[in-house]
């Protein structure tokens, strides 16, 4: 993309953002993908709108976010845009890209790192705690700067899930939260806290990112609710 369109882009986005923020948006740093500046660019160059607005629903699926929200989000952007309300051919667009996104979702894979979706976390708690409380297990959880500009997280976010993917390698699921937070659910040992150690100072160190482990809560609705605290998904 030229500068020049890069800056309108952004002239776009930026209120666009703003808008989406003020009328409900949750997770503030998960709101940028690359999706976000393919509907900018398509509005602004007269390219294929609907399309886009698929392949926002798409994404916006795939990070685990509702239908309900995704829509917020889009009529803020047609706000932005200048519409009075959400034209329906964009809207069904986003629906159907949101929808169709879903039925892909049993791959358990998010597309950006390769890591689990949130989806499957929920899968993997379900069936620990359908034989356990818990307990022998901890949540890893690994934040990335929140103050970041949105494309550097994400840039850092597919480093350093690569390199999570290699650091845990005896069967703990490593799994996306949102855009800057990745969990893994680990068995808990006496390496535990030696491998938090060396996560630290290494890969943690090197992309700035926070790294702490919690227990599990006694029930399975409990460790629920933590996950979507975790994921800034709740109050």
């Amino acid at each position: 993309m030229a500068e020049t369109d890069t800056v309108a882009v952004r002239g776009l986005r930026t209120p666009w953002e703003r808008r989406s923020r003020e009328t409900g948006w949750t997770t503030p740093e998960d709101w940028w993908t690359p999706t976000v500046d393919l509907v900018c660019a398509a509005f602004l160059t007269g390219g294929d709108l609907p399309q886009a607005c698929a392949r926002l629903g798409q994404a916006r699926a795939r990070a685990g976010l509702g239908i309900g929200e995704s829509l917020t989000d889009l009529a803020a952007f047609t706000e932005v845009a200048g519409w009075c309300d959400p034209p329906l051919e964009l809207v069904r667009a986003l629906a159907e890209g949101w929808a169709e996104a879903g039925r892909d979702r049993e791959t358990c894979l998010d597309p950006l790192t390769g890591l689990g979706t949130l989806e499957y976390l929920r899968t993997r708690l379900g069936e620990l705690y359908r034989n356990t409380d818990g307990t022998g297990h901890r949540l890893v959880v690994v934040l990335l700067d929140p103050a970041l500009d949105p494309w550097r997280r994400v840039a850092r976010m597919i480093v350093l899930s690569y390199e999570l993917s290699r650091f845990f390698t005896r069967g703990e699921s490593v799994c996306v939260l949102g855009r800057g937070r990745i969990a893994v659910l680990a068995p808990d040992g006496p390496d535990l806290d030696g491998e938090l150690d060396r996560l630290r100072s290494g890969p943690g160190w090197e992309h700035g990112a926070a790294v702490w482990a919690t227990s599990l809560p006694a029930t399975h609705q409990g460790a629920l609710s933590l996950i979507d605290r975790l994921g800034g998904r709740s109050p």
